[in-house]
């Protein structure tokens, strides 16, 4: 699912995230063998080996996510680029899950996020702040949020309807997308 660039809502329906300045990776488990592809179908599973760690939380999973490169504390798409292209300085990587899309072979694109966020707060993630594989944090409240990740330099805030769906490569106005730059 894609967020549609819009203002910032608020209320209690509505739960907020950092908008990470990554690569959008779907991270599929079956049979505890992982693939990882990215929004044009491209297989980068050999690219990150180090989140090796989703195979995991368990045999059967279907994540929606971002690959972040840190530099300096901050989330760099030009040092994920250049890890990419195979220049500069490796540097480890994180995957942030945002959304499970299946679980044991059942589907859940048609339970609200609430649920879907739910059941990816009960699987086992690796508690350790340096974790290569973690779940991308929720926040109530968007106003703070913004704030935040305009002082730290971020993209912004994506906003999601607690009783979104989940409709693969559609843009919708459930999830919406706040730039904290001009």
């Amino acid at each position: 699912m894609l967020a549609t660039p819009g203002s910032l809502p608020g209320g209690p329906d509505w739960l907020f995230e950092v908008e990470w300045d990554g690569l959008r990776i779907l991270a599929e488990v079956e049979e505890r063998r992982l693939r990882l592809t990215d929004a044009g179908g491209t297989d980068r599973t050999g690219v990150f080996p180090e989140l090796a760690a989703i195979a995991d939380l368990a045999p059967d999973v279907l994540l929606d996510g971002v690959v972040v490169l840190l530099a300096d504390g901050v989330p760099s798409g030009e040092a994920l680029a250049r890890r990419l292209a195979g220049h500069g300085e490796p540097g480890a990587v994180t995957f942030m899950a945002f959304d499970v899309l299946r679980l044991y072979g059942v589907p859940l694109l048609d339970r609200p996020l609430a649920d879907r966020r739910a059941t990816l707060e009960r699987l086992a993630f690796d508690p350790a702040p340096d974790a290569a594989v973690t779940r991308s944090p929720v926040y109530s409240d968007g106003v703070a949020l913004l704030a935040a990740t305009a002082q730290r330099g971020l993209p912004g805030v994506v906003a999601k309807r607690r009783s979104s769906v989940y409709r693969p490569g559609l843009r919708c106005l459930d999830w919406l997308r706040v730039p904290s730059r001009p």
